[in-house]
């Protein structure tokens, strides 16, 4: 199709580079591009990803080169991208307009009327439930998602004209640069200070972000959560409210009923029953999670009894709480939860599920990042209670240098004098499937917890015999 899509508000873009094109927030930003138009390069070294690119018409390139970079009108990068980047340094040198991933997605934004998720837990999944019950109301939303939703085929939804549903990320500031008529958001908690370096600076984000949207537009926000709660306090304007935990609210979750396959409660606005609520993944987070999608698309005029229907085959997020066969007769939960609060919420989901299927319940737990490690090093081991046995691995360093008394090891020493569970330290992924091999049996579940390569053990360990029945 021909595209007036601009960067500049003038001269039509024709052409433009991605760096690392396969990451999660620009692979939508490539597909979406070639939807409108643009001739898209990239690189990557994720040939998987890259090779389904170039399906879609991307000049895709397994390496980084300033070569890479020739005919393109703009370059695009994230904030994982080195300065020393070849392709970087050529595009200086070149003179051409550099954009952050957040700048050109913002500027995909302004083709539509905008609905950012924020928060520090759950606006992955709260993006993709939004999405989805808009579709279901007969709305045909884009959706810009953090992680591959089966409805999508992806991470991108291809939508109309009137919305786009996106994830907006805290956690390098970004989430700032775009543009909002409309917004939710799950919660706020201390993360990511590596880049915010204190928790007032990430208030003040979050209030500068709840400053962006225009008086006109939806703020939905949960009132379960005492940070967001204290800063929504201080404003004026109207805000949609919700809560699964009887605070007071204008959307309001009663009679919830937790399975370890999802969750059915009923809505209340107002105190009236509003609708039904039927939810294909397990946990109370997911509850809150639907319970904000919902408040917010209701707002927007979608009907409550299409809402509530929604999202009941809807089976998640990849990497959150994604289920496989596993050897045995077990079960293997993979999911993307490396903050101790994520790692409660989930290990509560998981802890529902044992209970159904009788087994025991092992936990891998990579962590990820040296200074999230040090900075919740002791609250690790409460989020994991109830586990029959935790393996820790080493940490995964994101890019990040060790620090003295930081490791896999120290923090499963730490673990096992706060808990009464088996805990083991094993750096070595072939020891860890060694291990549970030996020790699964029909009914257990191993549940794998890391933003890093502990994914990986998911596919690894999985029976591909149970999993083609």
């Amino acid at each position: 199709m021909n595209t007036t899509f601009s960067i500049d508000g003038t001269n039509p873009l024709r052409s433009a580079h991605l760096i690392g094109v396969c990451g999660a927030g620009m692979l939508p930003i490539a597909k979406a591009l070639v939807h409108h138009g643009v001739e898209v390069s990239g690189s990557d070294p994720n040939e998987e990803k890259g090779r389904a690119l170039t399906s879609i018409g991307v000049r895709w390139s397994p390496d980084h080169a300033a070569e890479n970079i020739n005919g393109a009108q703009a370059v695009v990068y994230s904030t994982a991208i080195a300065d020393t980047n070849p392709e970087l340094i050529r595009a200086r040198e070149l003179g051409l307009p550099l954009l952050h991933r957040s700048e050109m997605l913002g500027r995909l934004l302004t083709l539509r009327e905008s609905i950012l998720i924020a928060g520090t837990h759950g606006k992955t999944t709260t993006t993709a439930m939004t999405s989805i019950i808009l579709e279901a109301a007969g709305e045909d939303p884009w959706a810009f998602v953090g992680g591959a939703v089966d409805e999508f085929g992806g991470n991108l939804r291809i939508g109309g004209q009137r919305w786009s549903v996106t994830e907006a990320d805290e956690s390098d500031g970004s989430f700032l640069k775009l543009p909002a008529n409309h917004a939710i958001i799950t919660n706020i908690e201390p993360e990511h200070l590596n880049y915010w370096k204190t928790r007032d600076r990430l208030i003040e984000g979050f209030s500068e972000f709840i400053n962006g949207v225009p008086a006109d537009g939806l703020l939905t926000c949960c009132v379960d959560d005492e940070e967001l709660c204290d800063l929504i306090s201080l404003q004026t304007r109207r805000i949609v409210t919700w809560s699964i935990e009887d605070h007071p609210a204008e959307f309001q979750a009663h009679e919830i009923e937790l399975r370890g396959d999802g969750a059915s409660f009923g809505v209340l606005r107002n105190g009236e029953h509003l609708c039904d609520m039927v939810i294909g993944v397990p946990g109370r987070h997911n509850v809150s999670n639907a319970l904000g999608a919902l408040a917010l698309s209701v707002s927007l005029g979608a009907d409550p009894a299409l809402c509530g229907k929604a999202l009941k085959n809807f089976r998640g997020v990849g990497r959150r709480f994604t289920r496989r066969t596993g050897p045995a007769g077990s079960l293997i939960v993979d999911d993307y939860a490396h903050h101790p609060t994520e790692i409660r919420a989930t290990m509560e989901a998981a802890l529902t599920l044992r209970s159904e299927r009788g087994g025991k319940l092992f936990c891998v737990l990579q962590p990820h990042r040296y200074s999230r490690t040090r900075d919740f090093f002791d609250r690790f081991g409460p989020a994991l209670d109830g586990a029959d046995h935790v393996i820790v691995t080493d940490v995964y360093a994101a890019g990040e240098h060790p620090e003295n008394g930081i490791s896999g090891a120290t923090l499963a020493d730490r673990i096992a004098q706060q808990i009464q569970s088996n805990i083991d330290f094993v750096p070595s992924f072939d020891e860890i499937k060694k291990e549970l091999r030996e020790l699964l049996k029909v009914g257990d579940i191993v549940l794998l917890l890391g933003a890093g390569s502990v994914t990986n053990l998911s596919h690894q360990l999985s029976d591909p015999v149970a999993e083609l029945c």
